[in-house]
């Protein structure tokens, strides 16, 4: 009787902070080489990863490939599912994923398909307990609010917070280097921390004029950021603010980009912090909105005429959120 080749893996991860630690982590638990793990802006998004599985078959028909934190193409989800069950009928695959919109299309897909329900339960699943906590950076860096089910929030603030926004900056500039290093390191949590480049934020947060602050809001003036640090960091900017005040929710005033018009537009910024168990901010502030927010409930913006309505705007959303519902004490 013939025996079944056992083919070598292949990991293939999202080029995020989360996918780029997840399939280290992994490549470690399992014992595959650097080598044998790829992650690349924007080769391994969703949107183009179909034209790498096409454009290496030949290679990676010749492993066991698993694609990790990789969702599933809502734009074009055809060609994503056709292109990963190209190759799951000439060989072992599996995709590994967190992001609920991916598991409408499992049937569909000739791979082994798990959905997990957060990056904790991913990383438990995927990961062996000396390679966990690296797993758990990603988790971080995906700002997953189930890590508090694992490790208590001072530390997750204090210890892996920090080293989540270092892995930003090593993902930002290099994810296909950045991968394959924390494959291969002695102590991948070492490296992280020992990258010397400052967070980026960090000193953004000084051009930022506090307009008001609650008790679960604070309202920023971001129009002294550069437009461009506001499309690459804003966002984490106003994570900043939300932890140095211990607020709940930041709205910002900036200039946004306004691809429609291709120019940037005054624009209000709300987001909710990523640890916060207060309710999403965009379902409350619907009525006051009354306009298209780009984004999701946590995290939204809305573009305005001028630099006077989007002042106007910011303060009815603070005062729409600042007595919002009662704050979980921490």
């Amino acid at each position: 009787m013939a025996v079944a080749t056992v083919k070598p893996k292949f990991i293939i991860g999202h080029f995020d902070g989360h996918g780029v630690s997840t399939v280290a982590a992994r490549a470690r638990s399992l014992g595959v080489p650097a080598e044998r793990v790829y992650s690349k802006f924007p080769v391994t998004g969703p949107e183009q990863l179909p034209s790498y599985i096409d454009e290496h078959f030949h290679v990676l028909a010749q492993h066991d490939v698993e694609i990790i934190d990789i969702p599933v193409n809502l734009k074009d989800p055809g060609t994503f599912i056709n292109a990963v069950n190209r190759l799951a009928a000439s060989t072992p695959a599996a995709l590994y994923d967190h992001h609920e919109a991916s598991r409408q299309f499992a049937a569909q897909m000739l791979a082994r398909v798990v959905i997990f329900g957060s990056g904790v339960e991913m990383a438990e699943a995927l990961v062996d307990r000396e390679n966990l906590m690296l797993a758990f950076v990603g988790v971080v860096s995906d700002r997953d609010g189930s890590i508090l089910s694992r490790i208590p929030r001072d530390e997750v603030e204090g210890e892996l917070l920090p080293l989540a926004n270092k892995l930003d900056i090593i993902v930002r500039q290099d994810a296909e280097k950045a991968i394959r290093d924390l494959a291969s390191a002695a102590d991948p949590i070492a490296y992280i921390r020992g990258v010397g480049a400052g967070y980026p934020p960090e000193a953004l947060a000084r051009q930022v004029e506090v307009r008001r602050k609650g008790a679960n809001t604070v309202l920023v003036d971001m129009t002294r950021m550069p437009a461009q640090q506001v499309a690459g960091w804003g966002w984490k900017v106003m994570e900043l603010v939300a932890l140095q005040h211990g607020a709940d929710y930041v709205v910002a005033v900036a200039e946004g980009f306004d691809r429609q018009a291709s120019q940037h537009v005054p624009t209000v910024m709300v987001i909710k912090y990523w640890l916060s168990e207060r309710p999403s901010p965009r379902p409350i502030l619907a009525p006051v909105l009354g306009r298209v927010a780009i984004g999701h409930d946590n995290a939204f913006s809305v573009h305005a005429a001028d630099a006077d309505e989007a002042r106007s705007l910011a303060e009815r959303v603070f005062d729409e959120l600042e007595p919002a519902p009662p704050r979980t004490a921490r």
